[in-house]
This record gives C-alpha cells, sequence and structure tokens, in this order.
C-alpha cells in the first residue's frame, strides 16, 4: 500500500504533457499488441483452413477412387495430383499400403486411426523424417469393393503459410511502430500547441504582485476552454481589485473615523492639564467620545462578523413587537412618530433584527424635520418593514451606494458629522444574511422611504 501511494505520488509529480504521452503510449501500445496478435491468429487460420480444405479434397479424391473399384488402394495415388501434399494409404492395421514418396513407405506420418467413411484432422509441428516443419493432416476411413478397409491419409506442407503469417505479423508490428512513434509525436505537438496559452495565463498570474494596476490576462482568440479560463481568470483579477479597493476605502474610512474621537479626548487631557476647563465638562467630552468610538467599533464588529459569516440564531421573532417598541422609543424623545403595526413574524436572530430596525429608525430621525413614519406588516409571503421621514428622497443615483460602508451624502456629512457611515450597511448585512432586501426609495408623495423586505415565518398574517 505504501509502495503504491509513492507510485502515485511519482505519477502525479509528472507533468500534464508527459502524463498523457506516457498513457497514451501505454494504452495505444496495448491496443496495437492486440491487434496484431488478433491479425496474426487470424490469418494464421485462415491459412490452415485453406491448406485443411486442399488436403481433404485429395483425401476425398483418393477415397473415391479405393471405394469405387476403379483403382486398387496400392495404385489409387498415382491418379491424384499430389501438389505438393504427402500421400499415403494405409490398412487398418496402420501399414502403408502405398505411399506418393519412397521415404514415406516406412511409416505413417500420422496417429489418425478414422473407421469407414469417417474423417479426422489434426495439425501437427512435424511429421516423422521431416525438420520441424508444419503440416495439416487429414485422415479419412474407406473401404474398397470387397469391403478391405484402409485409411487415406494426406499432409497438406503449413511452412509457406507459416512464412507468410510471420512475415505479415513483422510488417504489420513494424508499421504499428511507426505509427506510434508518429501519433505520439504528433500528439506531443498538438499538446505543446493547447498547453502554450496555458502556460502564457500562468506566467502572467505569477507575475501579478497586487491586483491594482494589474492590467489583464491576454485572451487567446481561439474561443474555446482556455480563451473562457483566461476571461474567468480577468474576471476573477476584477472582482479582487475591486474587494481590494474596497477593503483600502474601508480601512482608510475607518481610520478616519476613529482618529477624530480619539482626536477630541486627547485634547480633553491636554486640556485638563491647564485648568483650562472644569472636571464635568472635561469627564462629560471624554465619555461621549468614549461612547462614540465604542458604538464605531461595535458596528465594526458587527460588519466583520458577517463578512466571515458567523452564524445566526433562527427562531420565530415578532418583527412587529420590534417595531413598536422602536415607535415607543422615539416617541420619548420627542419626536412625532405615526406607527401602523400589523402581525409580522421572521425566522432569524432577534437582536440583529433590533439592530437593523433601530438604525433604520434612528437614520430617519437624523434626517427628519418633522415627524417619522412606521409600518410593518405581512405582503404576500414577505414581511414589509417601511421607515419614512419627511425628507427629501435619496437621489436614484446613490439609492444603492448609499448602503456601503462608510457611505455618507455630502447633505449627510455637512448635518450628520457624529456618525460613522455604518448604519445603512448594517441594514442592508442583517436583511441579506435573512434571505431579504433592503433598498432606499420614496413615499408616494415624495418623502424619503427606506424599505426592507424578509421572508415571512410562521404565524404572519396576509396582507
Amino acid at each position: 500500500m505504501r509502495e503504491r501511494t509513492r507510485s502515485m505520488q511519482r505519477w502525479y509529480s509528472w507533468s500534464l504533457q508527459r502524463r498523457v504521452l506516457v498513457t497514451s503510449g501505454v494504452v495505444v501500445t496495448v491496443m496495437i499488441v492486440i491487434g496484431v496478435a488478433a491479425f496474426a491468429v487470424t490469418l494464421d487460420r485462415i491459412l490452415y483452413s485453406a491448406s485443411l480444405d486442399s488436403a481433404r479434397t485429395q483425401a476425398t479424391q483418393v477415397a473415391q477412387l479405393v471405394s469405387s473399384g476403379r483403382a486398387p488402394a496400392e495404385e489409387a495415388l498415382t491418379q491424384v495430383r499430389v501438389r505438393g501434399a504427402l500421400l499415403q494409404v494405409l490398412d487398418r492395421d496402420g501399414r502403408v499400403v502405398a505411399a506418393s514418396e519412397r521415404r514415406l513407405e516406412a511409416r505413417s506420418i500420422s496417429s489418425l486411426r478414422p473407421v469407414v467413411d469417417q474423417v479426422d484432422v489434426a495439425q501437427v509441428t512435424s511429421i516423422p523424417g521431416e525438420l520441424g516443419e508444419p503440416y495439416a493432416i487429414v485422415a479419412q476411413g474407406v473401404a474398397d469393393p470387397s469391403g478391405t478397409a484402409y485409411i487415406v491419409v494426406v499432409g497438406s506442407p503449413l511452412n509457406i503459410e507459416t512464412d507468410t503469417v510471420q512475415t505479415a505479423t513483422l510488417l504489420l508490428a513494424v508499421g504499428a511502430a511507426t505509427l506510434l512513434v508518429l501519433l505520439l509525436f504528433l500528439i506531443r505537438r498538438v499538446l505543446q500547441q493547447a498547453l502554450a496559452p496555458v502556460e502564457r495565463i500562468r506566467s502572467q498570474v505569477s507575475q501579478i504582485s497586487q491586483v491594482r494596476g494589474r492590467g489583464t490576462i491576454d485572451v487567446p482568440p481561439t474561443g474555446d476552454e482556455i480563451a473562457r479560463l483566461a476571461e474567468t481568470m480577468n474576471d476573477m483579477l476584477t472582482r479582487l481589485e475591486r474587494a481590494d479597493a474596497s477593503t483600502r476605502r474601508f480601512v482608510s474610512d475607518a481610520s478616519h473615523e476613529l482618529r477624530s474621537p480619539l482626536a477630541t479626548i486627547r485634547a480633553a487631557v491636554e486640556v485638563s492639564g491647564a485648568a483650562g476647563a472644569a472636571p464635568d465638562e472635561r469627564d462629560a467630552v471624554i465619555h461621549a467620545e468614549a461612547l462614540r468610538m465604542q458604538g464605531l467599533v461595535d458596528d465594526l464588529l458587527t460588519l466583520a462578523k458577517a463578512d466571515d459569516g458567523a452564524p445566526m440564531l433562527k427562531e420565530d421573532v415578532d418583527l412587529d413587537d420590534i417595531v413598536d417598541g422602536e415607535a415607543r422609543r422615539v416617541r420619548a424623545t420627542g419626536v412625532d412618530v405615526e406607527a401602523h403595526i400589523a402581525a409580522a413574524r421572521v425566522l432569524g436572530d432577534p437582536v440583529r433584527l433590533e439592530q437593523m430596525v433601530r438604525n433604520l429608525v434612528d437614520n430617519a430621525v437624523r434626517h427628519t424635520s418633522g415627524a417619522v413614519a412606521l409600518s410593518v406588516g405581512t405582503e404576500g409571503a414577505e414581511v414589509v418593514v417601511r421607515v419614512d421621514n419627511d425628507g427629501p428622497p435619496i437621489p436614484v443615483a446613490d439609492r444603492d451606494s448609499v448602503f456601503e460602508r462608510f457611505a455618507r451624502l455630502q447633505e449627510s456629512r455637512q448635518r450628520d458629522t457624529g456618525r460613522s457611515g455604518l448604519g445603512l450597511a448594517i441594514v442592508r448585512t442583517v436583511a441579506v444574511a435573512h434571505g431579504g432586501t433592503a433598498v432606499a426609495t420614496q413615499t408616494p408623495g415624495g418623502s424619503c422611504r427606506f424599505e426592507v423586505r424578509l421572508p415571512a415565518g410562521r404565524g404572519s398574517a396576509a396582507g
């Protein structure tokens, strides 16, 4: 088992071109060997059958002469054309009665002893007196008109057939070997041409040290699988470049947002040494900025966990209760709230869903000059949460980018300098994690609206 593992490791350490060549060579060689062997056996059987038919014909001719009485057994062979074969007439005891050649008069060339009207055949590698020459033997039993039984034996030489088979097999093997070499050469050339674009792609990718400004990989004009591979690599590099740009922008924005509360805390601490600020005022500033930085870090942690695919709870959540609680919370701060609440249940993480609704409501409160409107209900198989404020709607061009991390429109940056720009990013992240969507749109009256749609859970009333 260990040796087999080592062999597999050596096999996979070879290049793809080498493995294909070796595999092709082995497969084609085996096929050639099987083909040549099948050809040799088939040709041998065909030639042997032809020799056997010729010997059988001669034996039948002799037997007819003897059985009809047209010639006695001792003279029947003289009336048949030998055609290179060896002929004998034996008595029932196997003694030679007549032979086509004097050297065959001493003993029988075959041990076959068929009875009258029976024919036996055999293939022998040699006969007595011959030096390893193969023969096809036919022995036929016959009786003359007086009832005396004889055996006619015909031996047809196979040396010419054997030489023919050997010569044909050798020529076929040489031709097949030549064809194998030519085939492997062609396979190697085809592999080199087919893998050359892959090698160019590999070389270009190996030279990419960063995705910024990396250019593109050359796409072969063939339109085949390799061209599609190059296109896929370019698409992947484009996605990596976007992700890299997003990461760099995220780090830059996070550094900027964290620098602001840290600078305020540092300034408050430095001022305390100059006795320019009362202790209570200084402590209030430090406390407020610390809370602001803590909120920013919490939001970053929430998004980081979502990026890592951190598991969320899956339980029945009454989303209408969460929206109702947010309406009461905002009313307690003195903001007018118009609420339309219907039973709505979803399957998800109650903490994350509460954070999603709170971020939507806080965003509406920050951008309204009057009241906010909250609604929740079920539409078909979805639970819909809408949060409206009386501010202008998000411009159509910005309705998707407003959900990006640290994304704040210019107007928002002027009016809302104390926020990080992560609230709406968390809204969309939580909605998507629950199989839903979050969009920026507008009310029928032209005011700003944010809408979240989530799959309805058990117990939601159809709206």
